[in-house]
């Protein structure tokens, strides 16, 4: 008889099976589900007087087309990809302290909203960036400091000088 022991080195991998399971083309559903309510939102927009070419609604139309793209592109990946289970790509089982780190960042970005009524964009853009760094694992000065200075002043750049959008 041969040798029925396994390589411990070697890749835990799960046979092929027939049909895929929700599990794999839920991002793509999710995503699509995202693409027409955008959609349907953006759509609902005023026309306003047309002064140029594109309407107000035309970049979050264009935006949620795309997504739409992005979704169905996933969802076929999803369905032709081999369905090889490596151990290194199944994730970890949640932790306290990854429960924390959620739950802060998401208080953090209603917070910033919150934040945002009361002082400039600048400063409470910088501040949402410092926060989620700290609690994304950044230390020290470049990634607390230089980092969300760096991404705020190209935020503020694009929108509020180029792109003339009230901030």
């Amino acid at each position: 008889m041969g040798d029925t022991t396994t390589n411990p080195d070697a890749p835990a991998t799960s046979a092929a099976r027939p049909g895929r399971g929700l599990r794999e083309l839920l991002p793509a559903l999710a995503a699509a589900a995202f693409a027409v309510v955008a959609f349907a939102l953006a759509s609902q927009v005023p026309e306003g007087a047309r002064l140029t070419q594109f309407s107000p609604r035309w970049w979050p139309e264009l935006l949620a087309v795309l997504v739409l793209v992005l979704s169905v592109c996933l969802a076929v990946g999803a369905l032709l990809r081999p369905t090889t289970t490596v151990e290194e790509d199944v994730p970890e089982e949640a932790t306290r302290e990854g429960t924390w780190r959620l739950t802060a960042m998401l208080a953090s970005i209603v917070g910033y909203g919150v934040l945002w009524y009361f002082i400039d964009f600048r400063v409470s853009t910088t501040l949402l960036f410092i926060a989620l760094t700290w609690l994304g694992g950044g230390r020290g000065w470049k990634a607390l400091l230089l980092f969300p200075i760096v991404v705020t002043a190209i935020l503020y750049l694009l929108f509020g000088v180029l792109l003339r959008v009230p901030l």
